[in-house]
């Protein structure tokens, strides 16, 4: 087995597990009401209770997420966060090509693809550890402490942010399978 095969299939089963939770916690949001609500209805208690798991759920994958990329030889950390000036030079000049409707080749690891997953994986991550300290002081009766609601703010606030990389991510990917390349099912595919 090559190192490339040994190390593609955890991350894609990894991607999965985040797309999956994440959109989950997504949608769950519309529909839950928050711990405090007096008044909520079943199935508003109903999805705060699924959302709560399902956070947890994910906290544990972003977790894994991050052990997998430390633990990975092919992996590197300047692929997701290309901050050194050739790396932002990559990004700005293939963000240049994409406004032209011009896209790298699929054989390269792009510098902007891997910018924008490195902003998904420092936001979920964020999401993740906001939510997880939600759910915990929440269990420990601390709901009305001043951690638990700047907590809560700052989780709010990302939840906007996570919408419009859901969306823009989503709007991208389909982009890239209109100018031809094969990026929905690649992404899927978990057997090879």
């Amino acid at each position: 087995m090559s190192s490339t095969t040994k190390w593609s299939r955890p991350i894609r089963w990894l991607h999965l597990g985040l797309f999956l939770t994440i959109t989950a916690q997504l949608f769950l949001s519309l529909v839950m009401a928050g711990p405090d609500d007096k008044h909520q209805t079943f199935i508003q208690h109903a999805t705060l209770i699924t959302h709560e798991y399902v956070g947890l759920l994910a906290a544990a994958i972003i977790l894994i997420h991050w052990v997998y990329l430390a633990a990975a030889e092919r992996v590197t950390f300047e692929h997701l966060f290309p901050w050194t000036g050739r790396g932002i030079g990559e990004v700005f000049g293939e963000l240049g090509g994409l406004l032209r409707l011009r896209l790298p080749d699929e054989s390269e690891q792009g510098g902007l693809a891997g910018f924008i997953h490195g902003l998904g994986l420092l936001l979920a991550t964020a999401m993740g550890f906001t939510g997880t300290v939600m759910y915990f002081m929440l269990q420990a009766g601390r709901m009305e402490s001043a951690g638990y609601h700047t907590a809560a703010f700052i989780h709010g606030t990302l939840a906007n942010l996570m919408w419009a990389y859901w969306i823009g991510h989503g709007l991208i990917a389909i982009l890239h399978q209109l100018l031809g390349h094969d990026t929905l099912r690649g992404m899927f595919r978990l057997g090879r």
